[in-house]
């Protein structure tokens, strides 16, 4: 099948941007690390094809940066720069809750099975499982309002390596990320639009990264 071929780069360069994506957030590749695409090649026992195309992905998810000259390195993502995106994800997330509830959208079923996959990764101390669950938790409701333009925009904020990075840096429990969900949930049943808007805003305000906290994996990695 001429198909073949394709098809299974795809899927191995996915594999190595996962695997890549997945040291990035457990720290194994820190702030400033340099990717090179032969030996990472050589690891995976592959051609640089796939490799070429898991860093392109990984470049534009903003978890790693091509310097002329210099090749791809592990980004450094700064707390201010956490900060300014929350503010932002804060309003879209809030507007997106609100306009689910005035529509009257059935989520409760998908929603709580989103926070049931988020306890299960908190009890096995999973942070890449839980950011996935609960980016999955915030995209269904993004979805749910029909607005493409809302889910492009959404989706530009990167929210899913975003969230692994203020996990990792967050001193609150992946358990009591998980239940903080349950208010929005219970917001959209309630069935007040206002309320499941300053409840979603608050939520993700709530998790912002403090002004003054510190990232020591930034230290040296210039």
């Amino acid at each position: 099948m001429p198909d073949a071929t394709p098809l299974n780069r795809i899927s191995l360069s996915n594999q190595i941007r996962d695997l890549l994506l997945k040291r990035i957030m457990t720290g194994a590749l820190k702030p400033g690390d340099r990717l090179i695409e032969m030996k990472i090649a050589t690891e995976m026992s592959t051609s640089q094809a796939p490799v070429r195309e898991a860093l392109r992905e990984l470049e534009t998810m903003g978890v790693i940066e091509s310097l002329r000259n210099k090749g791809a390195r592990v980004r450094i993502i700064t707390n201010e720069e956490l900060r300014q995106l929350y503010d932002v994800r804060a309003q879209l997330e809030a507007y997106a809750t609100g306009l689910v509830t005035e529509l009257k959208i059935p989520l409760k079923s998908r929603l709580t099975e989103s926070v049931k996959l988020m306890k299960k990764a908190a009890r096995a101390g999973d942070s890449v499982e839980f950011a996935e669950s609960n980016t999955l938790f915030h995209r269904i409701i993004i979805e749910a309002t029909g607005n493409q333009v809302l889910l492009e925009l959404w989706e530009t904020l990167n929210v899913k390596t975003r969230t692994m990075v203020n996990v990792s840096r967050s001193s609150r429990s992946l358990i009591e990320l998980a239940e903080s969900h349950q208010a929005i949930i219970d917001a959209i049943r309630a069935g007040n639009p206002k309320k499941s808007d300053a409840v979603a805003r608050d939520h993700v305000l709530k998790n912002k990264p403090a002004a003054d906290m510190v990232d020591d994996r930034q230290a040296g990695a210039e």
